[in-house]
């Protein structure tokens, strides 16, 4: 009789192994060390010093991410690819590896994606991140209305002070570029202040634009992200009769794991029996 194919349990452990906590905190030590890394090599007395160092560590550590991703992609199998921010860190991993000497600045500045790599390693960013994500639509439709708002102020700002102020109001671009300048308070002292002195009520006009554009809208975006953030939270129902998608996720892998320790003993019964 064959011995049963052990591949799967070499597989399971290597998957285990990525996955544990130790690991996960060596490869999160390694990110902040290689963004370190990166700061350092921007000053050039530094580089002088220990340039060379530097650039030993730092292949040092993209090497380890490279074994990583291969223990990953092996661990997982199609999995992988299937798994958005295990793609993202593949995608992260295969820019590292792009050589400093090809004369292109932008393939060099496309190093420092590798501080991004926390995003998935953390899973406290990840759970803000996915949060994010779902509250696109909510944001997109705040940002039009946004957009709206800025329009509709942007015309009337250039009739009634294209005459006063022709630099900053003197037609619909440079009268967009002043709002948003006024929007973000940048411009209340070189902008607003001059013609409030010459006509009061251009504080009031300024006042109500700021009041719609910062406050109300800004508030609109901190409260359809912290909705999505809420509903990631959220706890439903299982099968198990807990709560929460961590909760399932622990189960299955309880699940898992007894299979595997069942597919051991069974293997060696197997191997017993055929040595009988």
């Amino acid at each position: 009789m064959l011995a049963p194919d052990s591949s799967p349990s070499v597989r399971a452990r290597v998957r285990d192994l990525t996955e544990s906590a130790p690991f996960q905190r060596i490869i999160i030590a390694l990110i902040v060390l290689n963004a370190l890394i990166l700061g350092a090599e921007t000053y050039p007395a530094v580089m002088a010093s220990w340039g060379g160092l530097l650039e030993t560590a730092n292949a040092v550590i993209v090497s380890v991410f490279v074994i990583e991703i291969v223990l990953r992609i092996y661990g997982h199998g199609k999995a992988f690819f299937r798994d958005g921010w295990s793609l993202f860190d593949l995608f992260v991993v295969l820019v590292a590896l792009i050589p400093t000497g090809t004369g292109s600045e932008v393939l060099r500045v496309l190093r420092l994606l590798r501080v991004l790599r926390l995003l998935s390693a953390v899973k406290s960013m990840r759970l803000v991140i996915n949060a994010l994500g779902a509250a696109i639509p909510g944001i997109l439709s705040i940002g039009a209305l946004l957009v709206m708002i800025m329009y509709m102020f942007a015309v009337s700002s250039t009739l009634l002070f294209k005459d006063m102020r022709p630099d900053a109001f003197g037609d619909l671009w440079t009268s967009n570029m002043s709002l948003f300048r006024i929007m973000i308070s940048d411009g209340w002292p070189d902008l607003v202040v001059p013609m409030v002195q010459e006509a009061g009520w251009i504080a009031a006009y300024f006042i109500v634009f700021n009041v719609v554009t910062t406050f109300i809208a800004l508030n609109l975006f901190v409260a359809v992200t912290v909705e999505a953030m809420n509903r990631r939270h959220e706890p439903k129902a299982d099968l198990a009769g807990g709560h929460g998608g961590d909760r399932a996720d622990d189960v299955s892998a309880e699940v898992l794991t007894e299979l595997r320790a069942l597919r051991e003993q069974v293997a060696r019964l197997e191997g017993r029996l055929a040595r009988e």
